[in-house]
């Protein structure tokens, strides 16, 4: 049974997920970055896979709204 001062989390979180992309559709295309804001490497590549090469370059996390 989960303790009520557990650190882990019902909802997963937010990253910014960052790839070296290259575009399927241009043959003559150059090699970017892509970024894109997902809760898991999986999720993030199924966004871009059907427009782009991908190949993980990083993971950050994404910065919380200031409310000040």
């Amino acid at each position: 049974m989960a303790s009520a001062n557990s650190t882990t989390s019902a909802r997963p979180e937010n990253r910014v997920f960052i790839f070296l992309a290259l575009s399927r559709a241009d043959l003559h295309a150059r090699p970017h970055r892509e970024q894109i804001i997902a809760t898991s490497e999986r999720e993030a590549r199924l966004k871009l896979v059907g427009r782009y090469v991908l190949s993980f370059a990083g993971r950050l996390p994404v910065p919380e709204a200031y409310h000040g």
